[in-house]
């Protein structure tokens, strides 16, 4: 009998685990994990873990502003350090960044998994190709390749579910020892 529930147990209990430690990065920072937004103008807002508009058209020359009205700190900066400087957002802080040039230029906060967002700048038509992280300061096209591969934590969650299984199991079935 004990066996049995040793079986049972150990693997509902590292599942109620995985579950539970889960919650706070999708609820603390795991971004918006929404449809995208898209919006004209020159400010964007950082509330719920998340860029709003998440994708937003400038004219080139513009200059940007983000405000943090999320009650916690974000870092605004751009995917791979192409353009501007990574600046930390306290709660109510702001900061700007002038686009001169056309061109696509998406951005992040590394400190919330999920949390992208882009600035177009232009009219994002065939003479900027999408998906091109291009400085500033300078405005030559490439192309980026597509991502490779997919997410990696649905498999990564399933393993953990079969290691718990086989523990459970494996303890289960452990002979009883006998004590004098």
């Amino acid at each position: 009998m004990r066996r049995t529930i040793i079986g049972l147990a150990v693997p509902l209990l590292m599942a109620s685990a995985l579950l539970v430690g889960a919650a706070p990065a999708a609820a603390g920072g795991g971004g918006c994990f929404r449809p995208d937004t898209q919006g004209t103008g020159t400010s964007v807002t950082l509330t719920a873990v998340c860029f709003s508009p998440t994708i937003l058209y400038v004219q080139p020359g513009a200059t940007v502003t983000w405000k943090n009205d999320d009650g916690m700190r974000h870092l605004v900066a751009g995917t791979l350090s192409a353009w501007g400087s990574p600046t930390t957002l306290e709660g109510g802080q702001s900061m700007s960044q002038k686009f001169p040039t056309a061109g696509i230029f998406p951005y992040s906060c590394p400190l919330h998994y999920g949390m992208n967002a882009v600035v177009i700048v232009g009219d994002g038509k065939a003479s900027v190709p999408l998906a091109v992280v291009q400085p500033a300061a300078t405005a030559t096209s490439a192309t980026a390749s597509p991502p490779t591969g997919a997410d990696p934590w649905p498999l990564l969650a399933l393993l953990a579910a079969v290691a718990a299984a086989a523990l459970g199991y494996g303890l289960g079935r452990r002979p009883a020892v006998t004590r004098p």
